[in-house]
């Protein structure tokens, strides 16, 4: 379930954080939409609200956000960052490399991987928010036959 933007409000100042204009205007932003941001896009919102706002301010409170837990973010494999409100439980996505198609997927599918990094290495992988590549069944369905049947685009 998503939190609600005064969730992610109360949230901020629990954590010992001033709920400054820069943040609430992210927040806000971000809780509209189920779509994930870039920093650039997030840029050009606040500022129709708050034309004077600087950009690394803008930067600097995603990375915040982001480490409080508060916001996700990820790399889609199109040289930039993504943000999303973080969401319980956690979700995955399977993003085709040919015709960019994203398919979200709960955490429950990497429980094992998880769970074998922690048996075998001792390590307690965080994975709040990942992004696979591949190619999507289409995509596979439309590649020559000795293409589709190559190891790497099973």
């Amino acid at each position: 379930m998503t939190e609600t933007h005064t969730d992610l409000l109360a949230r901020l100042v629990k954590l010992g954080y001033r709920v400054t204009p820069q943040r609430e205007l992210l927040l806000a932003v971000l809780g509209e939409t189920d779509k994930h941001l870039s920093a650039e896009t997030l840029l050009e919102r606040v500022r129709a609200v708050y034309p004077r706002v600087n950009k690394s301010v803008v930067y600097r409170n995603l990375e915040l956000l982001a480490q409080l837990g508060l916001i996700s973010c990820v790399d889609f494999g199109q040289g930039r960052v993504e943000y999303e409100v973080h969401h319980h439980p956690h979700h995955h996505h399977l993003v085709c490399r040919n015709c960019h198609a994203m398919i979200e997927i709960n955490s429950d599918a990497f429980a094992d991987i998880q769970h074998g990094f922690l048996e075998t290495y001792g390590f307690a992988a965080e994975m709040d928010h990942l992004a696979l590549f591949g190619l999507c069944r289409d995509c596979r369905a439309q590649m020559p036959v000795q293409l589709s049947h190559h190891p790497h685009t099973l």
